[in-house]
């Protein structure tokens, strides 16, 4: 009963925080500055073209400038990332680390997918385009989906495991009443280790769980970087149209980092409150299932934007 109200307290103030934010009219800022900076690449592109050495400037700028407007606006990256800090004990550092690796990870694929659609597959721009768009988006959101499906299961064993632990607890308790009522002489079991605890269960410590992660957020390339790559490649400028996708990346790992950040703090603000209400051993399980629950969600909804 606890776990059902802890959950619904969580929802609501998730619910109470997208209703207060205008997450329409952030969603259509951020797509007007992403089309500011995309004409700029474009022009520094055309710049570098015709040998202004100026140029490369204002083409990095842009592009680090496109990818955190990229990363403000609707987006996957974030949900995944500020889910795993607020549903797992993943340290801040660590978070951070996987936040910059996935961001590097999805510049590189995009420059694979574009150049070497090119000089190995002879791809058209609107070919790699349809595929990042129709195959790589869906197979992306399904795998977030599956990380949602990951968090809900991992807080569900973590809240038997502790059912279990409390029982236990319970009839030790009783075992020791009855002994001492006999024997002052008890010696303890030691056997208080009884399977994983909910904290060991919530950690993203694997080296799987973090390529799933990274592999979730970096299968679907940026739009923008697939345009910018495919100019570059078009005008014979690769080395800068690549340098740039890859600051393309920082930008958008620039905030995925603050979100990554900001969730953490919000887990530890979470565990402190409930922690004063006596609600502690229920926290873990409580925000995995919750937030694995709301990621899938969110990918669901992705999915159906996407027409699929």
């Amino acid at each position: 009963m606890r776990l059902i109200l802890l959950s619904l307290v969580l929802i609501a103030l998730v619910g109470v925080a997208f209703f207060l934010v205008d997450t329409q009219g952030i969603a259509s800022w951020a797509a007007e500055q992403q089309r500011g900076f995309q004409h700029q690449m474009a022009q520094a592109v055309r710049g570098l073209r015709s040998g202004d050495a100026g140029a490369w400037l204002v083409l990095m700028g842009a592009a680090g400038a496109y990818g955190f407007m990229h990363a403000v606006g609707p987006g996957h990256g974030k949900a995944v990332i500020g889910g795993v800090g607020v549903a797992s004990s993943i340290s801040a550092w660590r978070l951070l680390s996987l936040s910059l690796i996935s961001s590097l990870a999805q510049a590189l694929w995009a420059i694979i997918i574009v150049y070497g659609g090119f000089a190995v597959l002879s791809l058209s721009a609107r070919t790699m385009t349809t595929l990042a768009e129709d195959y790589l988006a869906p197979a992306s959101y399904l795998a977030i989906s599956a990380i949602g499906l990951v968090l809900i299961w991992r807080g569900v064993r973590a809240l038997v495991h502790q059912m279990r632990n409390d029982g236990h607890d319970r009839a030790h308790a009783h075992d020791h009443h009855h002994d001492h009522s006999h024997d002052h002489h008890h010696v303890e079991c030691g056997c208080h280790a009884h399977g994983p605890s909910p904290d060991a269960v919530a950690r993203v410590t694997s080296l799987r769980d973090a390529i799933i992660l990274v592999a979730s957020i970096a299968i679907r390339p940026c739009t923008g970087a697939i345009f910018l790559l495919v100019i570059a490649w078009q005008m014979d400028i690769r080395a800068a149209g690549a340098a740039a996708v890859v600051v393309m990346g920082l930008g958008t790992a620039s905030l995925t980092s603050l979100v990554a950040l900001s969730s953490v703090a919000a887990r530890g603000v979470a565990i402190a409150s409930f922690k004063r209400a006596g609600l502690m051993r229920f926290v873990l399980s409580g925000l995995q299932i919750t937030t694995g629950a709301l990621i899938v969600w969110i990918s669901l909804l992705m999915l159906r934007i996407a027409g699929l």
